[in-house]
């Protein structure tokens, strides 16, 4: 049985022949990890990057298809990269390998319905028909993906209310290096909170005020190269390091099924709520490029772990996860 990839959208072009999936876009019992290449070798000049809000300071130190849609930039290498398979029947599956060669660039679409199960690495939490469901503010799933130098992650989230956002913050989701030896799950300090390469969505909570149900993207490039993250400043030179963190947003939260989704491309970063764009962070002008060493996604992260302030929302329903994108070279290790 076929199935359209619910919520797809190109990055900025127009759709080149039809993207399907195969029921659950991958069947952990045959190795198959879900990641499929539906077009390589496509380029195009880039197109210029939207104008977008200043930052603020930071707080928390199976488809086919004949082509994808193209690219707006232009990787010139890709390094090999892998990812890997799960085992659906226990409750916390390990990585498989899907080798990315090298070459030129490839489009890539995956996705996790997360129903019953996962393709994913679960930490806590529990499955139903509807997702995977929250049970302890620090749960997680999380996914080593290939190195999407431009590209989308989308997902679903349901029954969330103000009532179920107490603390000051509830991140729920996240992307960050986690190649050179770091160990997985990926521990807050300093693995996470200093890591290389930082993206996250946070939703502010009822001890934050005026704040409360507004939400924050961050966003954060220190190419240091090994080990992958650094000791509280980045150490970088040339090019320097960049990070920001705007919010804002509706801060109404109903229960309803919300879908988030997180782009990247020609140096400009947005967050969609329900295909609205809520933030944009542009750092086109950083001479920085995305591509760390190994990426990897997650719904939740470890800052729980450490930080009573921080949880993820007990009783939220997440659903519909899709990532897709172009590969690309790992960002040139900065000077130190």
């Amino acid at each position: 049985m076929l199935q359209y990839l619910h919520g797809w959208r190109p990055l900025r072009r127009p759709l080149i022949g039809l993207l399907l999936c195969i029921t659950a876009c991958g069947d952990p019992a045959s190795g198959d990890t879900g990641f499929v290449t539906v077009g390589t070798g496509i380029t195009t000049a880039s197109t210029a990057p939207p104008a977008t809000p200043s930052g603020t300071t930071s707080d928390d130190t199976g488809a086919t298809s004949s082509s994808g849609p193209e690219p707006t930039t232009t990787p010139t290498t890709t390094d090999p990269t892998t990812t890997s398979a799960s085992d659906s029947t226990t409750s916390t599956t390990t990585t498989t390998e899907t080798t990315i060669t090298g070459g030129p660039p490839e489009y890539i679409m995956f996705a996790d319905p997360l129903s019953d199960s996962t393709l994913g690495t679960q930490v806590g939490g529990s499955f139903a028909p509807t997702g995977w469901q929250v049970t302890d503010k620090a749960d997680r799933i999380f996914w080593e993906v290939p190195r999407l130098v431009e590209g989308s992650v989308a997902f679903t989230m349901a029954n969330v209310t103000l009532y179920s956002l107490p603390l000051n913050d509830h991140e729920v989701f996240a992307m960050y290096e986690g190649g050179y030896d770091i160990e997985h799950p990926i521990n807050y300090n300093p693995g996470f909170r200093n890591n290389a390469f930082k993206s996250m969505i946070r939703i502010y909570g009822a001890a934050q005020g005026d704040r409360v149900g507004q939400q924050r993207l961050m966003w954060g490039m220190c190419p240091l190269g090994a080990p992958g993250y650094h000791e509280g400043t980045c150490p970088c030179s040339q090019p320097a390091s960049f990070f920001e963190e705007p919010f804002g947003g509706d801060g109404t939260w109903d229960g309803s099924p919300q879908r988030l989704k997180v782009a990247w491309a020609d140096g400009t970063t947005h967050f969609y709520r329900n295909d609205v764009e809520v933030l944009t962070i542009d750092w086109s002008t950083s001479g920085l490029s995305f591509g760390p060493d190994s990426l990897y996604i997650s719904l939740g992260n470890p800052r729980p772990l450490d930080v009573d302030m921080a949880g993820m929302p007990i009783g939220a329903i997440f659903s519909d996860l899709v990532v897709e994108g172009w590969t690309g070279p790992p960002t040139p290790t900065c000077a130190l």
